[in-house]
């Protein structure tokens, strides 16, 4: 009898343990792989924007979103890997991403900030609409306690640059 219970005790820890470890669900590897493209788009370029812009304001909000969003990386990096989603996914941005970087390679002067400005408002807008709905009805906890996390700081960006974009000239250049 001892035995035995040892012997299921054994199995299920083990099946516990494989448990623990499964894949993460085919909807936390699609949140993932949005988030890292978006993360390191807005990261890149805001790089861009610092060293392109005409635009002190400009400048100065690449800048928080270079902080805010490699602050954001690293905590996604801890949710992926508690989420156990595999393989982790690739930060580079998406097709679309690419495209409006090479975009903004060619731009110069007034043209460049117009086009940074336009990119980080639709980035942001999408952003804050994957995190809004991914809070609510994602089925991962550590993604979804992440997004949770990270969505107030994606909405206020997406304020901060909607101010921008309705100033329009963006007047206080160096």
């Amino acid at each position: 009898m001892k035995m035995v219970l040892v012997t299921l005790a054994t199995v299920a820890m083990a099946s516990s343990m494989a448990f623990a470890q499964q894949k993460a669900p085919a909807e936390a590897a699609t949140f993932a792989k949005k988030v890292a493209a978006a993360n390191t788009f807005e990261i890149q370029s805001s790089q861009l924007a610092k060293d392109r812009t005409q635009s002190d304001e400009l400048r100065s909000f690449a800048q928080q979103m270079i902080s805010d969003h490699t602050k954001a990386g690293e905590d996604f990096k801890s949710a992926v890997g508690a989420a156990n989603v595999s393989p982790p996914p690739p930060e580079r941005p998406d097709a679309r991403q690419q495209l409006t970087m090479s975009k903004l390679r060619d731009a110069q002067g007034g043209a460049f900030d117009k086009a940074y400005v336009a990119a980080q408002l639709k980035a942001h807008e999408q952003a804050v609409s994957l995190f809004r709905r991914y809070s609510k009805n994602g089925r991962t906890a550590p993604l979804k306690a992440f997004a949770s996390k990270t969505l107030p700081t994606l909405e206020h960006h997406l304020q901060m640059i909607q101010v921008i974009s309705k100033k329009g000239n963006l007047a206080s250049r160096s």
